[in-house]
């Protein structure tokens, strides 16, 4: 068994094989081979030898139910409440972080680097204008291909846990870097910028507060920049009775602004 496994594992290699598929592969053969030992289970209760019949059947009942969770995640979105994997992984230091299989367009940030103890999130105020702003950089980010929409690679177990604490989860989860954004003060109002280029830069909302604070009351007392602008939206996740189910949300944004003392 232990030979087949070994062999499949080596011709395997000469290929670029997805780790889910060659997982399946591997219950297949697993399946198939569990059963010689029941086989030789038998025959040893056959011959008298019970001892070593109980050991080789019982090795073939804990292998059949690791069995029967791999076709359980490998075939199907299905989960079990007997499945100790989360206890093992709980006890190893935590979830298994399988490699992306996929490469993806890498926006790198260009508008500098912030310490996270002075970059806090923004409240944002969105008007019809903005919003259809908003949906035309969400189309140019899907044509251009840097709005993935594959869930963040993340299981249905996972996307269930991230929607029971937001009610829903992106397709481009934990959502899209914009490629170029900024703040501007026009008349009295804090008005963030943002686009595929400077060039295409567009108004997409008003930033009405940092942290708790209105953004006047901190604009006073510090120099102001954007440090974060993420669109995430469209199509979506919600819990449904026995799947999850799809739904399309509006786009909307995640806004950071940093802030450093006025000289001064």
């Amino acid at each position: 068994m232990l030979t087949i496994l070994d062999l499949v594992n080596h011709y395997l290699g000469y290929f670029t094989t997805a780790s889910k598929t060659r997982g399946r592969i591997y219950t297949i053969v697993g399946a198939g081979g569990i059963w010689y030992l029941l086989y030789l289970a038998w025959r040893f209760y056959d011959n008298g030898r019970w001892l070593r019949g109980t050991l080789l059947l019982g090795l073939f009942i804990g292998l059949l139910y690791f069995v029967i969770l791999n076709i359980l995640y490998y075939f199907t979105n299905k989960r079990t409440k007997w499945d100790i994997s989360p206890h093992v992984e709980k006890l190893l230091g935590g979830p298994h972080e399988e490699k992306v299989e996929k490469k993806r367009a890498v926006i790198m940030p260009i508008h500098g680097l912030y310490q996270r103890d002075h970059v806090m999130e923004a409240s944002v105020e969105i008007n019809d204008i903005h919003q259809r702003n908003i949906d035309m950089l969400a189309q140019s980010l899907q044509e251009s291909g840097v709005l993935h929409q594959d869930f963040g690679e993340l299981d249905e177990t996972a996307q269930r846990a991230i929607i029971a604490q937001e009610g829903a989860i992106s397709a481009n989860y934990p959502g899209t870097l914009v490629p170029y954004f900024t703040i501007e003060k026009i008349a009295s109002d804090t008005v963030i910028m943002a686009g595929v280029n400077q060039l295409r830069a567009m108004p997409v909302g008003y930033v009405r507060k940092i942290g708790l604070t209105d953004v006047e009351t901190v604009a006073a007392q510090y120099n102001l920049a954007a440090a974060t602008v993420l669109i995430l939206g469209g199509p979506s996740h919600v819990n449904g009775r026995r799947e999850l189910q799809t739904v399309t949300l509006p786009y909307r944004l995640h806004v950071e602004i940093a802030y450093d003392d006025k000289k001064g």
